[in-house]
This record gives structure tokens, C-alpha cells and sequence, in this order.
């Protein structure tokens, strides 16, 4: 495929960001601090800048397996390659209104599959689960401790069925609220321990078909991170 082509292509294609922008006081982890930032230097000193303070896990981020699993591949080593994946998107709102907090399992996948085909390998498999809407509003995602998360029956059917690259979710946390708040975290330890990567809080998912586009997630490459915050967009069909 020539340069052209190529770039024709790209230009006719729909892009969506999957990002929030970050400041301080959004939703995140509750065990973990406020954003903090402060001007350096103002316009009156020649140029504006800006120092933060936030912790790795912040607005929508990356989660690689570093953050769970001690010698696990940390943010910088996640390779450029991973970087750019086909991108599958689980449509669960139905059953998240009939029970937010609905833990996925492996025949939302199914179903998923059953209408539009199986899942590729090496993909980006994000959750749809409606909670997007709730943005930024820490309460309303919060939800009393009720909000939906991955079931580790549908990751391990992803991680050795599809051989999946990373998993990405509107939420704070991978899995249910009501197991976060009893401080049970298995489908996050499970995705980590298995070396794949996850984006969470992630934005503007309801526009995404459920199969047919591309993500591209970056972020900052900090020797040994364990987290940081992502850049993340679709590249869909026009």
C-alpha cells in the first residue's frame, strides 16, 4: 500500500479520543491522593509552566503488570508494537442497567462474538458498560459501592482463548465495586499476573463500533514505571 493511499485512508477514517483530560478532583481510587500542581513560571517570567504532583494511576491511565506483579513488565518496557491494536468493544449496557454491578463473564464475550465474530488475537477488548456517562462525577460512578467490572472467567477465556494484548474499561477499578471495596481485586491481579496491559477510565467508548477500528494508547515512558497517565484514541471506519 503506497504512502498515499495510506494517508487517504487515515484522513477519511473517524477518530475518537478515548481520553479525559486529567486536573485535579476527578474520580479515581479512593486509598489514593489528590492531583496537586502548581505554576512555575508565569507569561509576566517570559513562558507559563507547570509543575504536577499525581499518582501514576491517574484520570486515564495504563496499568502494566509491573503495578501488581513484582518483576512484571514495567510501563517503558511495554514495546511500541503493543501499542497500536485491533480494538473490540464489549456492548454490555443492557445488563449493567438491569445489575450495575455486574461482574463480565464469558458469555457477555459469546454474545458478543455471536454477533459480530470472533475475537481477534493480539486485540484491545474494552468494556462498554455505560459507566462513561457517570464522568466526572465521583459519586455517581462510585454508586454506593455498586459498579460493574471484568469477571475472571472472561479474562482467562480472552487472555488463552483470543490471545488479547490488553484490556481497557470506564471505570476506576477492573473489577466490581463490591469486591473493591471488600479489598479483593482477582480479575485485575489475574490480567496483570497473565502480563497483559489495561487502560482504565476510559472515555467516549460509546463511540466506538463494537469491531472494525484500531486503538492507539501511549504514554510517558518513566524507567520502571509502574503507571502512568495514557493518550489513548480509535481509528475507525468513516
Amino acid at each position: 500500500m503506497s504512502l498515499d493511499v495510506l494517508l487517504s485512508q487515515l484522513r477519511s477514517a473517524r477518530w475518537i479520543d478515548l481520553t479525559y483530560a486529567f486536573e485535579p478532583g476527578i474520580p479515581h481510587y479512593t486509598a489514593f491522593p489528590d492531583e496537586r500542581r502548581r505554576v512555575v513560571t508565569d507569561y509576566a517570567d517570559g513562558f507559563l509552566s507547570h509543575e504536577y504532583a499525581h499518582i501514576g494511576q491517574w484520570g486515564t491511565h495504563c496499568d502494566p503488570p509491573s503495578h501488581f506483579v513484582e518483576g512484571g513488565r514495567t510501563s517503558d518496557a511495554i514495546p511500541v508494537t503493543e501499542m497500536i491494536l485491533p480494538l473490540v468493544v464489549l456492548d454490555i449496557r443492557d445488563a449493567v442497567a438491569e445489575d450495575p454491578g455486574l461482574a463480565i463473564g464469558p458469555a457477555h464475550v459469546e454474545a458478543h462474538e455471536a454477533r459480530h465474530g470472533r475475537i481477534p488475537d493480539g486485540a484491545f477488548v474494552a468494556a462498554l458498560t455505560g459507566w462513561g456517562a457517570r464522568w466526572p462525577d465521583a459519586e455517581a460512578m462510585a454508586n454506593g459501592g455498586r459498579s460493574p467490572g471484568w469477571g475472571v472467567g472472561a479474562l482467562e477465556l480472552l487472555v488463552h482463548g483470543r490471545a488479547i494484548t490488553a484490556i481497557g474499561h470506564e471505570t476506576t477499578d477492573t473489577d466490581p465495586g463490591a469486591l473493591v471495596g471488600a479489598g479483593q481485586v482477582p480479575a485485575e491481579d489475574y490480567i496483570l499476573r497473565a502480563d497483559r496491559w489495561q487502560l482504565e477510565l476510559m472515555a467516549n467508548l460509546d463511540q466506538v463500533p463494537p469491531t472494525g477500528a484500531l486503538i492507539v494508547a501511549t504514554w510517558p515512558k518513566p524507567r520502571g514505571g509502574s503507571g502512568f497517565p495514557a493518550r489513548a484514541f480509535a481509528i475507525a471506519p468513516g
